[in-house]
């Protein structure tokens, strides 16, 4: 975990030396902004602080890496679903995305604001403990005293959206898009006893992680990020 924490970081750095040449080669048309994601810290299973930088290249093109920092003080307050509760929380999340920017008249605005059509992976590990919980495995179940737990989720989403500057260094961007996310789950259960299991009732959606095994879910991208102009 710590070595892709590294990892993550270098890139960042990386996009920032990057960004730093292109601007010094294209001053005119090249902009820089950081970037913060406000919805990533309502996450209930892995609330983030997102961080982010996004060089544009002649008003036409985007990229951006963003990287989240774990801070859950906050959703322990608002979410109390058990499911939700584990012990030795740690995560990241990395997000890079390309963007290209369409002509203001797609959407009768004026100069500033900028529709744009985007390309978007992340990638988000976690390792976590839960106790007291069930395995589903093999059509059986098994109850376990606690069970550490390894998940890794890789994911694209394709997004439409809007960035507008709302003040002189003030971007505000709105996006909205489907996707797909991969998720792979291990378990290393500890005291696992085979038992009987009462299946959830309606309305019930159960987690992934009562699970082993490798899972495609549907993902929606929905939200919007606060960019602030450096160059």
């Amino acid at each position: 975990m710590k070595t892709n924490l590294y990892q993550a970081l270098l890139l960042l750095i990386l996009t920032a030396l990057l960004s730093h040449q292109a601007t010094a080669q294209e001053s005119k048309n090249t902009s820089l902004q950081i970037r913060l994601s406000p919805l990533t810290i309502l996450d209930p299973r892995a609330a983030a602080i997102q961080v982010g930088l996004q060089a544009t290249l002649k008003n036409k093109l985007g990229f951006s890496v963003d990287y989240g920092l774990p801070f859950k003080s906050l959703t322990k307050q608002i979410y109390t679903n058990p499911d939700l509760q584990y012990e030795q929380h740690q995560f990241f999340k990395i997000r890079a995305e390309a963007k290209y920017f369409m002509p203001a008249t797609w959407v009768s605005a004026g100069q500033n604001t900028k529709p744009y059509l985007s390309a978007e992976v992340f990638y988000s590990p976690e390792e976590y403990r839960k106790k007291d919980d069930w395995l589903l495995k093999d059509e059986e179940a098994y109850h376990y005293d606690y069970s550490e737990v390894n998940r890794r989720m890789l994911g694209f989403c394709l997004k439409v959206g809007l960035e507008r500057v709302v003040a002189k260094k003030l971007v505000l961007d709105v996006f909205a898009g489907p996707g797909l996310r991969r998720i792979k789950i291990e378990h290393q259960p500890v005291s696992a006893e085979l038992r009987e299991y009462d299946p959830p009732v309606d309305f019930y959606i159960e987690p992934v992680d009562k699970h082993e095994g490798t899972f495609t879910r549907l993902h929606i991208g929905l939200g919007f990020k606060i960019g602030f102009i450096l160059i």
